[in-house]
């Protein structure tokens, strides 16, 4: 009997350490520097939302934030290392659309992508625009398809590594509208402009961000903002939508992804600082000089958000015609 109080006892003394844990995990948070994953290589947009975050996040966290760049295998790199890392809320993933689609292009990265993490906040997203040649003879997207349908294959269309927004809106604009285009891959489009402005190639799709110089300037002709809205950036450049496509859309968003298996309180003071960061004027000013609107969305919504993008992107996918080689 003395043996059994001493046991129900000392149960008695640890059980609300055992239940309390998460809790006050949470409020000790952070307690050693945050580390943000980041799935392109430095410049890129995820990238400068990693940092326009560091110019916030460790003065009202007060630790330091690590950015580390971890380009390679469509952001399944990163993820993998933010997926199996300790679930302490120290590790996060900084990604775009790739997150979405990943899923379907490489079943088994080693790693699950809704059990092994957690959505955060939404952050950014940067509308995409429909850009040729001005030679080209289409003033808008709807000549773009007349020209397809009299003569399949006869435009082309540049596009970025598969399952990226250029990528996605190529397949978009072929699928919805059903007219056969020749799909000319190239690394990003940057890489791409020379060919569409030599009229090498027909389209291609860019953010705004680095498509919008080349229009006011003359190298290229835009043909649509692929989006419902037009950007406050150009204003007179019409929409996808107001065309008579509104399925024809996709923004470059970028969100901040968790290790799954955090705790839900530090994922929601995160989601708290970044909302703050997001809404102060030098964050918000570093974030416009690349063309990105702010977008943020909570856990839930962004769960919400992730869903509904990847069950949209799955049908694409399943009737693209160019697949991603296993890295």
């Amino acid at each position: 009997m003395r043996s059994s109080t001493l046991w129900l006892g000392t149960l008695l003394c640890i059980a609300p350490a055992v239940w309390i844990g998460p809790a006050a995990e949470a409020q000790n948070w952070p307690t050693r520097p945050l580390r943000f994953e980041v799935v392109g290589s430095p410049g890129g947009l995820p990238d400068t939302v990693a940092r326009a975050l560091t110019t916030a996040l460790p003065k009202s966290l007060d630790v330091p934030m690590v950015v580390e760049n971890r380009p390679g295998a469509g952001g399944n790199i990163a993820a993998g290392v933010v997926a199996k890392a300790t679930p302490d809320g120290h590790t996060f993933l900084v990604t775009g659309t790739n997150y979405a689609v990943n899923p379907m292009l490489l079943p088994d990265p080693g790693f699950d992508y809704v059990r092994d993490l957690a959505p955060v906040s939404m952050t950014v997203a940067a509308k995409s625009i429909l850009v040729a040649a001005p030679s080209l003879r289409a003033n808008d997207i709807n000549d773009v398809i007349a020209v397809a349908k009299q003569k399949p294959k006869a435009v082309s269309i540049a596009i970025g590594e598969i399952g990226t927004p250029s990528h996605l809106a190529a397949e978009m604009l072929a699928q919805y509208r059903d007219v056969d285009l020749t799909f000319v891959p190239y690394g990003g489009f940057t890489q791409a402009v020379p060919d569409v402005m030599a009229d090498r190639v027909d389209l291609a799709v860019g953010a705004i961000s680095t498509g919008l110089p080349l229009v006011h300037s003359g190298k290229l002709k835009a043909l649509a903002m692929i989006s419902p809205q037009r950007s406050p950036l150009a204003p007179d450049i019409p929409t996808t939508a107001e065309a008579g496509f509104p399925e024809l859309q996709i923004d470059n968003w970028i969100c901040i992804v968790a290790t799954g298996g955090t705790p839900a309180p530090i994922i929601d003071r995160l989601d708290e600082e970044i909302a703050k960061a997001l809404q102060l004027p030098e964050v918000r000013d570093m974030l416009a000089k690349q063309g990105v609107e702010i977008f943020h969305l909570n856990p839930a919504q962004l769960d919400a958000f992730l869903k509904s993008e990847s069950s949209r992107f799955a049908k694409l996918l399943e009737h693209s015609r160019v697949k991603r080689a296993a890295p």
